[in-house]
């Protein structure tokens, strides 16, 4: 059993290691922080001057929403385009010949796309407190970090779904391009989920990042463990669901290319 788990992990950080040199390794420290700050950034301040039009006197809510939607750009958009490109690439057949277990091989891609989620925030919330003098006096630091782990461990799921429907899509990227934009509006980040219609409340609690938004920001104005406790367990269990069915679709895809080759013709 020890033997087994460790060639697990040490397959899985291998795959995380590999994954992370094919896409930043050739980026430069100017291309980095645009490609995680840029659009996120635009994004904040559009959705601040749309407040102000519609009246809204306090930013902190959209800005503090869109700086916990980081983690679903880069997740959702990050891990996807890194599974898709297996294929664009020409390096899915040798994946999938070769005699690894796959789930170290599929799910390894994404370790590098959480770690880099969650050092993103981090660092872009402390900012957004000081720029816009938000109290945060009360604040639950480590419970609003928590919250922010989890989140960009369950937004993963997503990325894994998307990235293995981009294997048999031509049109996979845009999919998740209007799938990422869709979260901005059912996902509580520029306004509370209870402003949508009711089937669209439904919607928004079957996605991850809702409870995880919903926990990090009441763990900002200082609510603790026990008031959030059920968010949690419930983003962590939606993420693992997510997780599972992007995993169980790259077997189903896999068998299928074994089949016809599909997953080699573009």
């Amino acid at each position: 059993m020890i033997r087994w788990l460790t060639r697990y992990v040490r397959l899985y950080f291998i795959q995380a290691w590999f994954a992370y040199r094919s896409l930043f390794s050739w980026s430069t420290p100017f291309n980095y922080f645009v490609s995680k700050f840029g659009f996120s950034f635009f994004a904040l301040i559009y959705f601040v001057f749309i407040g102000q039009f519609v009246g809204l006197s306090d930013p902190l809510y959209i800005v503090l929403g869109n700086i916990l939607m980081i983690p679903a750009t880069n997740g959702v958009s990050g891990i996807s385009l890194t599974v898709g490109n297996e294929r664009q690439f020409g390096a899915l057949s040798y994946l999938l010949g070769s005699p690894a277990p796959r789930a170290p091989l599929f799910l390894g891609r994404g370790f590098f796309h959480i770690l880099d989620n969650f050092i993103t925030v981090s660092v872009a919330l402390p900012v957004a407190i000081l720029l816009f003098h938000y109290d945060a006096s009360q604040a639950n630091f480590p419970l609003v970090m928590l919250c922010v782990l989890i989140t960009s461990f369950t937004t993963s799921g997503m990325g894994f779904i998307m990235g293995s429907i981009s294997l048999v899509n031509r049109d996979g990227w845009m999919i998740t391009s209007t799938l990422s934009l869709a979260l901005y509006i059912l996902v509580g980040v520029n306004f509370p989920v209870t402003a949508l219609p009711g089937w669209l409340q439904s919607v928004s609690y079957s996605l991850p990042m809702t409870r995880g938004i919903l926990a990090a920001r009441m763990a900002l104005v200082g609510s603790g463990w026990d008031s959030i406790a059920s968010l949690i367990l419930g983003e962590v269990l939606i993420g693992m669901l997510y997780i599972a069915v992007g995993y169980g679709m790259f077997l189903v895809l896999e068998r299928r290319s074994l089949v016809n080759g599909s997953l080699d013709s573009l």
